[in-house]
């Protein structure tokens, strides 16, 4: 007990120590404490403590929400998911009509530099700490680990940003916006270091999966190969997770996907407030007349008859004689215990992705195989596509069902995927035009910078389409 609560003492001393640094992310002074960040890595203890603390900052909802269900709600408005019920705070995404001047962008690209801060600080650290070169190697991987995962969602939602590797913010103060290539250099840079040294096994975890492991880097690899269109990296690094069947495997009941530590599980987020804010977002309570967000037609149609995921995935919520849908994947909600952990990677995606990758090299037999892995444990018959042309159609289809409300697959795979019908625009494009008509244009695919930032950072510009 005294032991726990050391641990809890150190990450608060930790966080208050580092958040000096970052309160206004890239546009502020350094931190007022340079020492006290430092020593915390002279001992085990308060070094794990960092770690710990570092998670923490990525994974829990404290302010606000935390990175995961941020672009879950965010992204799903954006797209074609879900619009919010009686909550016009949310209508600029659903609307897609978002300024600099919002609060919930400024705050996403806040969480994401504050986490991007902590996880250079814990880089820097480790250099120069004293312990075994093992577990610095090891930390500084995790650190890495996050710091990719971070930037991955910032140049998703926001295009070219500035790329701050360091503490030193002073440097950074007036730091350009990088290209996206450079940023997406930088993540495969990140994830490579990190697959080098992080543990393949769960055993220093605890036999959990809420750190980041050999086979996350490879499975997160495999999502970044994917959507550079670097199929044969992206086949490969699926490959090697869906070939783990001791570590990984697929639920047979859908009802066990999103539980705490389920083998289909890569990695997983803890959240420290409740068993999941997800659900606690998502869910309406028993005196909500209805629920928060309702999940569009355009997706409620699309699940075929008898997919399972549709009985297992959704929840209804009856009002004024109306059965209003919402997105139930997580159910448990606040004062239960950690029941659900948020699923960060999760193996259905190394197959999805496998068969995107197989595709796209012309190898339809495997893609299709891969394909009904997923829809069979979703109680559907084997696909009927056999080219590339209805392969990719119904690969979109699958990810769309599969990971619907779900960390912003559908709103980045929009984006990324070109037209069916007219392959010179994003699907983005053709999708959103024809389901939200004058409210869409083509720059809304990207979000905001928020002017916060702009006016701290005279180099700071802003994407097309705002003011």
């Amino acid at each position: 007990m005294k032991k726990q609560c050391f641990l809890y003492t150190c990450i608060v001393l930790l966080a208050a120590s580092l958040l000096n640094g970052c309160k206004k992310l890239i546009e502020i002074g350094p931190p007022k404490d340079q020492l006290a960040s430092n020593s915390v890595f002279l001992d085990s203890t308060t070094a794990e403590a960092a770690m710990i603390g570092l998670y923490a900052s990525v994974a829990n909802p404290n302010p606000g929400n935390d990175l995961g269900t941020s672009v879950t709600m965010f992204n799903s408005m954006s797209a074609d998911e879900t619009y919010a019920y009686a909550m016009n705070y949310y209508d600029d995404f659903t609307n897609n009509s978002l300024t600099p001047m919002i609060y919930y962008v400024d705050g996403l690209w806040s969480t994401m530099y504050k986490n991007v801060y902590i996880a250079n600080s814990v880089i820097t650290g480790m250099a120069e700490s004293p312990l075994s070169e093992s577990y610095k190697q090891r930390a500084a991987g995790e650190a890495r680990f996050l710091r990719a995962l971070c930037y991955f969602y910032l140049v998703n939602e926001y295009g070219a940003v500035p790329l701050v590797l360091s503490t030193d913010v002073n440097s950074t103060t007036t730091q350009p916006r990088d290209n996206v290539d450079a940023v997406y250099d930088q993540i495969e840079r990140d994830l490579t270091d990190a697959q080098k040294v992080l543990p393949a096994t769960l055993d220093i975890y605890g036999g959990m999966r809420i750190r980041a492991t050999t086979w996350a880097a490879d499975a997160f690899l495999a999502r970044v190969y994917l959507y550079r269109g670097k199929w044969q990296l992206a086949e490969s690094m699926a490959t090697a997770v869906i070939n783990n069947p001791g570590m990984f495997s697929m639920n047979d009941s859908l009802n066990q996907v999103f539980l705490a530590n389920n083998k289909e599980g890569i990695l997983q987020f803890v959240n420290g407030i409740s068993s999941s804010w997800i659900a606690n977002n998502f869910v309406p309570s028993s005196f909500s007349t209805t629920p928060k967000f309702v999940i569009n037609d355009s997706l409620y149609n699309n699940f075929e008859p008898g997919d399972r995921r549709k009985t297992s995935w959704v929840g209804y919520k009856s009002y004024g004689g109306i059965n209003y849908p919402y997105p139930a994947k997580y159910r448990y909600m606040a004062g239960v215990g950690a029941v659900e952990y948020n699923q960060v990677l999760r193996l259905t995606e190394q197959f999805l992705i496998r068969a995107e990758a197989r595709t796209q090299q012309s190898n339809y037999i495997q893609a299709a195989a891969d394909l009904n892995s997923v829809r069979l444990r979703a109680g559907l018959s084997n696909t009927k596509a056999n080219d590339k042309a209805t392969l990719m159609a119904a690969i979109e289809h699958e990810r769309r069902i599969e990971f619907f409300c779900e960390w912003g697959h559908r709103w980045l795979d929009l984006k990324r995927l070109p037209g069916i019908n007219n392959p010179a625009i994003s699907r983005a494009d053709e999708v959103l035009s024809q389901l939200k008509g004058g409210q869409w244009q083509s720059t809304d695919v990207l979000y905001p910078i928020p002017q916060s930032a702009i006016n701290s950072n005279r180099n700071l510009d802003q994407n097309k389409g705002y003011f």
